[in-house]
């Protein structure tokens, strides 16, 4: 199924336009106001290949700010699945990363018909990262900026043409039909991609070991303390969990449009929010801030990696540039590895 090739990259627009013939094609677009995000592309020439590390998260597409999940009345129930196949152009190594704990978070032990039903009408085209940002730290995790396995199909920029990597079916069915766009290629593109990974990997500025700080917090050697000092820098605006691309918490809402009938929808929502420990009987289990932010970093340090393997972090630094309290993922775990005894 894995496959090696290369592409002219003057061949990518006609190759990206054929395959919108088929799906939705999604990629990082320039909207007015300079801002770069995933959209649905109306002019292929839009899309922009060169941009930051840290633009927002594709998990939109699987997981949507708001989804309706059904409708019903008196005498149905209509329930209400995107099955729109589409691809998503120009997503990083870290994301991709992070949709891989997505889907097993959605669909190992508990099934999520919606999620799984996006999921598996959507292919990824991810791009190695060739200029990580200042806050990424992707390398210390093993999340990017390139990727071994888990991908549909994974681009190197090799300057004037592009190595492609297949990893998937899907992602071997994108080439199928095409190869008159694509050559084998030679010693000389894997000298290239050898130099581009390296030259990646020699730009990042941080180096951060989350397994140092797991053990430490493991150890007893983090108390209550440190996490109230935390919780007075933080503000609770929930920007870290809306930008992160591993995060899934939701809340599920009902809406009465009339007598009888209405719609059930789910939203994202933030476990640093107050209300959303609430249960049944006005029962608090995280009343004070200091305890949901420990129960967050709990949850991505410790939880995770007993689950999945993984931490619930790939070094995206998208809660670096996002948090105002400067209490972000590298940070913590900064502080937590040297050590701030004035704080604990």
């Amino acid at each position: 199924m894995k496959k090696n090739l290369i592409m002219d990259k003057n061949y990518l627009s006609y190759w990206l336009r054929q395959i919108r013939k088929t799906m939705s094609l999604i990629a990082p677009m320039r909207l007015k106001n300079a801002d770069i995000v995933f959209k649905q592309v109306d002019n292929i020439h839009e899309i922009e290949l060169d941009c930051p590390a840290s633009l927002p998260s594709p998990k939109e597409f699987l997981l949507p700010q708001k989804e309706y999940m059904f409708r019903f009345s008196k005498n149905s129930v209509d329930v209400l699945k995107d099955c729109t196949k589409r691809l998503i152009f120009g997503v990083r190594s870290c994301d991709i990363s992070a949709i891989d704990l997505m889907d097993r978070f959605f669909g190992e032990k508990f099934v999520d018909e919606y999620y799984m039903s996006r999921r598996e009408n959507t292919v990824f085209i991810s791009i190695v990262c060739n200029n990580p940002d200042p806050t990424c730290f992707c390398i210390g995790l093993g999340t990017g900026p390139f990727l071994k396995s888990n991908f549909d199909i994974q681009l190197t920029d090799l300057g004037d043409r592009y190595l492609v990597e297949t990893g998937s079916k899907q992602g071997a069915d994108l080439i199928r039909g095409y190869s008159h766009l694509f050559s084998r290629p030679k010693k000389s593109d894997y000298d290239d991609q050898y130099e581009v990974i390296l030259s990646s990997q020699s730009k990042f500025e941080k180096r951060i070991s989350l397994e140092n700080t797991r053990q430490k917090i493991l150890n007893e050697k983090i108390n209550d303390l440190f996490w109230d000092w935390i919780a007075r820098r933080c503000f609770e605006c929930g920007g870290c969990v809306y930008a992160c691309p591993v995060c899934t918490c939701f809340n599920v809402v009902d809406r009465m449009e009339q007598e009888g009938d209405g719609y059930r929808f789910r939203i994202w929502d933030a476990c640093m929010f107050k209300g959303f420990t609430r249960m049944a009987g006005n029962v608090w289990p995280a009343e004070k801030k200091g305890s949901r932010i420990k129960q967050r970093y709990f949850h991505k340090l410790l939880y995770y990696p007993d689950h999945f393997g993984r931490f619930g972090c790939v070094g995206c630094g998208r809660c670096t540039i996002t948090c105002p309290g400067h209490v972000d993922m590298a940070t913590i775990a900064h502080r937590i590895d040297v050590g701030d005894r004035r704080r604990r």
